[in-house]
């Protein structure tokens, strides 16, 4: 006679293993059911529980492979594993402050489990907190963490600007063996913004030698051919640039723009206008670029430019760039004003896509959009965050909500003013808005100020 006691649980651990075999053949489904019934006859199984939750996480069933993960540290509280998946499905979900918390939780359990280590530093970079990102890079990698690591650690000292440190991090991987793309062009990018323009497009073209489709790397290595010998040395510019001739001539003066080489940046805008003399895009930098500093951009730029990266623009702005502006207005405005008995009414000038809406909608009672971009507006549109949205220019939107008498509490303008120019309508313009006691918050950049320039008010 059999202790059916201690063949039940010897059951479930044998179903917990064939659903990791599902799981590694990418049959979530398959495991599902098979965890259930492991579960079933081991309800503390908590092994089960966490595959359990990696393949709801699969099915894209995020809430339960969440509460997966908590039933597995109501049994182990201290399970590295668990917290460390937990974290995972937290940063996916963008909710960073708890991501970092169960990421540490990880670590505090198993020091050794460098892959928290890195999750770690991945959710750092996204807060912002690029030091403390390299700090946890750099002991990944004393700890033994793959070539990868070193490809964190460059990007992080790169926005840090660090770029000598990047560089090196970059050449590290590469002597590391690496075959990949994109490791090179990070190599070539770093060195072209240091002035190694033979070295970056050496880069560029073994990042195209790997991925002959890498667009950007194809733009790299035109952008440092012109940065090095002047625009004919890139002629004719490869069609993998895609586009017109006058396009593809954009496309590499906004890469020169992007390391702050502006000669050669000139001479492509330059050939674009010869090319298409009514080119916007290429109006408005050349005019930025010679210092004629306009009062406001060229009619239809910034509709263009934000029409045109709309579908991209959450993505770059703040998976790549680690774009935290939108939570440290929202951060700043509280720490001014309390929303628990009041919530607010505000005005989102410039809206984009609604990152100030998702980082404001939780203390708004209303909360209007304006954008004058009409894929914008529509982006913003599907997070059904906003009351209202309207597709206007700025001062249209703030001349007929004056004329109509609506008023607000907060009004919100994020990297809004950099496509302005000159403010001293605008101003005014939000005060007649805004309530008695009502805020303004906006943000800005510093600029460099040109020894012998006269003084500025502002630049576009």
């Amino acid at each position: 006679m059999t202790d059916s006691s201690q063949e039940l649980p010897e059951q479930a651990e044998r179903l917990n293993d064939l659903a990791v075999g599902e799981l590694a053949n990418g049959r979530p489904a398959a495991a599902l059911r098979i965890l259930k019934r492991a579960l079933a006859l081991n309800p503390g199984l908590t092994a089960a529980y966490l595959n359990l939750g990696m393949a709801l996480a699969d099915l894209g069933r995020a809430d339960e492979a969440e509460r997966a993960y908590w039933d597995a540290l109501r049994i182990d509280s201290a399970h590295p594993a668990a917290h460390h998946r937990l974290g995972e499905l937290l940063r996916h979900r963008g909710e960073l402050e708890d991501a970092r918390r169960s990421f540490a939780s990880a670590l505090a359990a198993n020091p050794s489990l460098n892959e928290s280590r890195l999750g770690l530093g991945d959710v750092l970079v996204e807060l912002g907190e690029l030091q403390a990102a390299a700090s946890c890079y750099r002991e990944a990698i004393a700890r033994g963490a793959t070539a990868a690591a070193e490809g964190r650690l460059g990007n992080a000292l790169w926005r840090l600007g660090d770029v000598t440190g990047a560089r090196e991090a970059f050449e590290r991987v590469i002597a590391g063996g690496s075959s990949s793309p994109e490791a090179h062009y990070n190599l070539g990018s770093v060195r072209f913004e240091l002035g190694e323009f033979a070295d970056a497009v050496a880069s560029a073209r073994e990042a195209l030698r790997l991925n002959p489709g890498f667009t950007e790397a194809t733009t790299l290595c035109a952008a440092g051919l012109v940065a090095m010998q002047g625009i004919e040395a890139a002629e004719p510019l490869p069609a993998a640039l895609g586009g017109s001739p006058a396009q593809r001539h954009l496309t590499v003066a906004i890469r020169l723009m992007s390391s702050r080489w502006f000669d050669p940046a000139r001479q492509c805008l330059q050939r674009v206008l010869e090319e298409e003399p009514d080119a916007v895009m290429a109006r408005h930098l050349l005019a930025a670029l010679s210092g004629s500093n306009p009062e406001h951009p060229v009619d239809g730029y910034v509709r263009q430019v934000f029409d045109a990266s709309a579908a991209t623009f959450d993505r770059e702005l703040v998976a790549k760039l680690g774009y935290a502006i939108p939570r440290e207005m929202v951060e700043a405005l509280r720490a001014v004003e309390s929303t628990e008995d009041n919530p607010w009414d505000v005005l989102d000038l410039g809206c984009g896509t609604g990152l100030v809406g998702m980082a404001i909608a939780p203390y708004s009672r209303r909360l209007v959009g304006v954008d004058l971009a009409p894929n914008m507006i529509e982006r913003a549109g599907a997070r059904h965050l906003y009351t209202d949205l309207y597709c206007a220019e700025l001062m249209t939107a703030l001349a007929q909500e004056g004329a109509r008498e609506v008023f607000y509490d907060i009004v919100t303008a994020a990297d809004v003013f950099i496509y302005v120019g000159k403010l001293d309508a605008v101003i005014p313009a939000v005060r007649r808005v805004l309530r008695p006691g009502g805020l303004f918050a906006l943000s800005a950049e510093a600029v460099e100020v040109v020894t012998g320039a006269g003084p500025e008010d502002y630049r576009l």
